[in-house]
């Protein structure tokens, strides 16, 4: 019986993963959510052997800790990248992450490039949270752009009475002379297990033990990705798939609690002939 109560809660994770895989396929930068046969196991099965089943031999070898993150449980492939003419909203073609801080002042990383200013000027992502390193963009800047490489440019549009100093805007006296400024430079993150990340809502993933460290570096060289300025990559949820696999998963699902409910059945009967 315990056998089977655990094949049913890992045939639900399925189900609910499946679920949230449709709902979010609008979600720009989602990553598809797949069913590591790891994470099935309950809090308690996690923490001790395999003995706590009943009637199967004991072992020498504990269930998974809970801490773990194991198997392949995302899908990290490319998304389709779409135009949106927002001059802000930003597209990794390749490797890496955006990092971002939350609300409770922890680091977290997303593939979501939804990005506008905040009332300081700080870029932030449709959430709110501030991408880290920040960046500042001044309120009289205009035709602004991403580059690959992560830079934000743009012009700055300085009137007569402005007495601010602007000059640490400008990389060189060329750039000054076109009137030419840079805002900052977007940094991107990889981890050696991205599928060890820890999925923390808002389309964001903390790291974990088996994730390793974020390691920051430039986009377009040592493997990152490029930053597509003015674009949003897609989710990579395939719609059809998702509708399949989850009718699939909701008959076998039936079917093996249909299985129980006789198993139930005839032990009772089996009960009520012995007296």
């Amino acid at each position: 019986m315990k056998l089977s109560s655990v094949y049913l809660q890992s045939l639900q994770n399925n189900i609910d993963k499946i679920a949230n895989n449709m709902a979010n396929t609008v979600t720009p930068g989602f990553k598809e959510q797949l069913l590591s046969l790891n994470e099935s196991y309950d809090t308690q099965d996690k923490n001790n052997t395999v003995a706590q089943y009943g009637g199967m031999p004991a072992t020498q070898n504990p269930v998974l800790e809970a801490s773990l993150y194991l198997g392949k449980r995302f899908d990290f492939t490319q998304g389709i990248l779409t135009d949106t003419g927002k001059p802000l909203d930003m597209a990794i073609n390749g490797d890496g992450f955006f990092q971002v801080k939350t609300d409770n002042g922890s680091l977290a990383y997303t593939r979501a490039g939804t990005f506008s200013t905040d009332s300081a000027g700080n870029l932030v992502n449709n959430q709110g949270m501030l991408l880290e390193p920040p960046i500042g963009i001044p309120a009289n800047a205009s035709n602004i752009h991403v580059d690959d490489n992560g830079s934000i440019r743009g012009v700055l549009n300085i009137d007569s009475p402005d007495t601010n100093d602007y000059s640490s805007y400008y990389k060189n006296a060329d750039d000054l002379a076109r009137g030419i400024a840079t805002f900052g430079n977007i940094s991107l993150f990889k981890f050696s297990n991205p599928d060890g990340l820890e999925l923390a809502g808002n389309n964001c993933f903390l790291p974990t033990q088996t994730s390793g460290k974020a390691v920051e570096g430039v986009a377009g060289e040592d493997g990152y990705g490029l930053i597509r300025g003015s674009t949003l990559e897609r989710s990579n949820t395939d719609i059809v798939n998702a509708m399949t696999g989850l009718v699939q998963m909701q008959r076998v699902y039936e079917l093996n609690l249909r299985l129980i409910q006789d198993q139930n059945e005839m032990s009772t009967l089996a009960i009520a002939m012995r007296g």
